[in-house]
C-alpha cells in the first residue's frame, strides 16, 4: 500500500523552491512536473468541497463585475502582440464600488 498527499507534493522543495513562502504565482501555468498542483486532489479522495469552491467563485465573480465599476488606469495603454495579444503594463484597474 503506497500513502499519498497533496500537502507532500505542493510542500516538495524538489519542485517548489522555498515551499513555505506563500507564492501563489507557483501555481500558474503547468507546474514544474505534472500533478505537481493538485488542489483538490484526485480519483475516489477528491475533495468534496471541490464543487462548492468553484460554485464560490463563480459568485464572487458575478459580484465584481456587477457591483463594481472598473476603470483603467492607463487608458491608451498599449498591446504587445506575441503568441497572444497582452497588454504591456499588465492592464491595471481601478475598482470602486457602484452606487445603488
Amino acid at each position: 500500500m503506497a500513502y499519498w498527499s497533496v500537502y507532500s507534493t505542493h510542500k516538495n522543495p524538489k519542485y517548489f523552491p522555498d515551499p513555505e513562502k506563500f507564492d501563489p504565482s507557483r501555481f500558474e501555468g503547468k507546474g514544474p512536473a505534472p500533478y505537481t498542483f493538485v488542489p483538490f486532489g484526485g480519483g475516489p479522495f477528491m475533495c468534496a468541497g471541490k464543487e462548492y469552491a468553484r460554485l464560490e467563485i463563480l459568485v464572487f465573480m458575478h459580484n465584481l463585475v456587477n457591483r463594481v465599476k472598473w476603470e483603467k488606469v492607463i487608458p491608451n495603454e498599449k498591446i504587445m502582440y506575441t503568441s497572444f495579444a497582452m497588454p504591456v503594463k499588465g492592464l491595471p484597474v481601478l475598482l470602486q464600488p457602484l452606487r445603488n
